[in-house]
């Protein structure tokens, strides 16, 4: 699978909207990778994760037909991660000779509720038809079409079964947490018992170059101790790729020292445009 990061930031990008911090001013002055938009990855030109408010800026950025996306994994019900009004245009006078007939929306109760209601403001029967709501719980797995879906428990809201996802095409996997806290052992060894080939995990970097600990985001450190655990469990190899996204201005790391620190952990720091192949 080829994983393209469009985004790689927190709910408030870097530069932050409204912030005059260092970093979020060095971004301004830099430009280039400094700049961050909100988390989302596409994987292949088929599966999206995460649907944020920037989806349009990474349809433009990229050049990117997204009538061709045929679903779509939500982890949680924020923002920066869940913005179904961009759905309301998938049809109807707003969309003509799409690729695709219809596209599956996957997420946890709180993200559905969330479609179907925000949709249902705005949408046409037309449009409605061609936008499916699939519901997950942790540990559920699915298969939709030639992939497989896992959807695992993360540490983020209270409240809300946030989700991360493990998806699998060809024999190859990626295991996606971008926006988690520190997860258990229980977590991975039940994913390890799945019978998963793990080729590459993206993990949450919110904080940069420090350990969070427990809350519900991580910095590199807390990357560094779960990568040691995934593979303790044998869920990862030493050949699995590292990727480190998600990031807020809340760091004074630029994003040269950002990936020299993390190259010494065997970890690549992600941004905007980045693509790898498992």
């Amino acid at each position: 699978m080829k994983l393209t990061f469009l985004g790689t930031a927190a709910a408030e990008g870097v530069p932050a909207v409204f912030c005059n911090c260092p970093t979020c001013v060095r971004a301004k002055i830099r430009g280039g990778r400094e700049i961050r938009t909100r988390s989302q990855i596409l994987i292949d030109d088929d599966t999206l994760f995460d649907f944020p408010m920037d989806t349009y800026m990474h349809m433009l950025a990229y050049k990117l037909d997204l009538s061709r996306i045929k679903r779509v994994l939500i982890t949680h019900a924020h923002m920066d991660h869940c913005y179904p009004q961009e759905l309301c245009m998938r049809g109807g006078p707003f969309a003509k000779n799409m690729t695709e007939p219809s596209v599956t929306v996957y997420g946890n109760a709180t993200v559905c509720d969330m479609i179907i209601g925000d949709m249902s403001r705005e949408v046409r029967p037309e449009v409605k038809q061609t936008v499916r709501v699939k519901t997950l719980r942790p540990y559920d797995e699915v298969y939709d079409g030639d992939m497989r879906i896992v959807a695992l428990p993360a540490v983020h809201t209270k409240g809300e079964d946030c989700l991360i996802y493990y998806a699998e095409r060809g024999g190859a996997g990626v295991l996606m947490m971008n926006d988690t806290g520190v997860l258990e052992r229980s977590v991975y060894e039940k994913l390890a018992d799945m019978d998963v080939k793990v080729k590459a995990v993206t993990l949450d970097c919110t904080y940069g170059g420090i350990r969070h600990g427990a809350g519900r985001h991580m910095g590199l450190f807390d990357i560094v101790d779960q990568k040691d655990l995934m593979q303790k469990v044998g869920l990862i190899t030493a050949d699995t790729k590292i990727i480190a996204t998600h990031f807020s201005h809340n760091t004074d790391l630029d994003y040269g020292a950002m990936s020299a620190l993390a190259a010494e952990h065997g970890i690549t720091v992600a941004y905007d445009g980045y693509s790898t192949e498992t």
